[in-house]
């Protein structure tokens, strides 16, 4: 599955493909695709790089 990163509020989640409305702010918003794809970093899940709040995000995960 892919993880998805919402870009109103920032939260983090699983999914088959992004929803209309984010599940956290109920927000339609834009998705980002911040699944990581460099197996060597020995990740799974999301990439922590790209899941890096901006500074005027609040704390969702």
């Amino acid at each position: 599955m892919t993880w998805w990163k919402c870009s109103n509020c920032g939260y983090v989640f699983e999914a088959e493909k992004p929803p209309e409305r984010c599940p956290n702010c109920g927000e339609a918003c834009t998705f980002y695709d911040v699944t990581c794809y460099t197996p060597e970093c020995g990740c799974q899940g999301y990439d922590p790089k790209l899941v890096a709040r901006r500074p005027d995000e609040e704390s969702k995960f």
